[in-house]
């Protein structure tokens, strides 16, 4: 071999393997670091499909928490779900309601949750109470919103600003710009005066 062509080989070479080892160190743009990112690009430590969590108290079941996702944040002692279902239980492990979301936010040390997207919250009535974000709060065993809501409750509706209620929807509270509709004998829905 010519140590011309040789040379000229190495020259070509070169430049081009360092540029394809740039291209794998920096992703080549593709978005950097690989696997699903919280809020301020936070790694989380880990990511379950098909999460499931159940609360219980005394041995008794309180809650259970499924969802698509989960991504536990360890430091931030957090648990970021998607499409979070919650089912709340009474004192005889029957259930009282189930709540769908979109989004979720379990906080690991309080337990208390923050779900947001499309909530609907079903009691074993049929009450149904629709907003777009709801707290749980633990301690005091009440679901709570600031966010407009409607509650549907045999064929009558409210609507109103923030709310307060048990889990089974029971006890509840709008607490602002409250509003009733019923049913008139035509099936139609009549404000309230």
């Amino acid at each position: 071999m010519d140590f011309g062509t040789s040379r000229t080989l190495v020259r070509t070479l070169v430049p081009v393997l360092l540029l394809a080892a740039a291209c794998v160190l920096s992703s080549c743009g593709e978005g950097g670091e690989s696997g699903p990112e919280a809020e301020g690009g936070i790694v989380p430590d880990q990511e379950i499909n098909g999460f499931t969590l159940t609360q219980t108290n005394d041995g008794r079941s309180v809650w259970s928490l499924t969802a698509e996702l989960a991504l536990v944040f360890e430091d931030a002692d957090r648990i970021e779900t998607t499409r979070p279902r919650v089912e709340f239980y009474d004192e005889d492990g029957e259930s009282r309601s189930v709540l769908n979301a979109r989004n979720g936010l379990l906080k690991r040390r309080t337990n208390d949750m923050e779900v947001s997207g499309s909530v609907v919250v079903t009691s074993n009535d049929g009450t149904v109470l629709r907003t777009e974000h709801l707290t749980w709060d633990e301690r005091r065993g009440k679901i709570s919103t600031e966010m407009p809501v409607r509650v549907t409750r045999d064929g009558d509706v409210m609507t109103g600003t923030g709310a307060e209620a048990d889990p089974d929807l029971g006890n509840l509270r709008i607490l602002a710009d409250f509003k009733a509709y019923v049913r008139s004998a035509d099936g139609e829905l009549v404000e309230e005066e």
